[in-house]
């Protein structure tokens, strides 16, 4: 159990949920997590949930405790996670690379913007994609 308080003298603990303000080049975005442990140097760190915009893609950060509010509860929210949004654009992607595979296997002319070597880097960004 930590001993560490929030910005308005609030116990945090672990598995709390927490807002925060997380810098987007020279302005700050709100972030919402929840308290995820505690490094050596005194910070807290989050893993996030959601981000107002902006503000990077990273999964857990840390966060001075003075820097964030610890919150009982938030109210749902019809916008999607972070790793909901991030597993959205994967899925839409491998269907893009799937459908530009069967086209050129097909025998249908390359787009203006694609390499020579299309169908072999479509193939490649597939087996990542799907290694995820």
């Amino acid at each position: 159990m930590s001993t560490m308080k929030d910005a308005r003298g609030v116990d945090i603990i672990e598995g709390a949920s927490c807002v925060y303000g997380a810098p987007v080049g020279r302005s700050i975005a709100m972030a919402e997590g929840v308290i995820d442990g505690f490094t050596p140097s005194g910070r807290v760190w989050v893993k996030v949930v959601r981000r107002s915009y902006g503000g990077g893609s990273a999964e857990r950060v840390h966060v001075g405790a003075d820097r964030l509010v610890i919150v009982g509860q938030l109210p749902a929210s019809p916008l999607m996670t972070q790793a909901e949004e991030q597993a959205e654009q994967r899925r839409k992607s491998i269907a893009r690379y799937r459908e530009r595979i069967a086209a050129l296997e097909a025998g249908e002319a390359r787009q203006g913007w694609e390499r020579e070597d299309a169908l072999t880097l479509y193939r490649a960004w597939l087996s990542e994609l799907e290694a995820l």
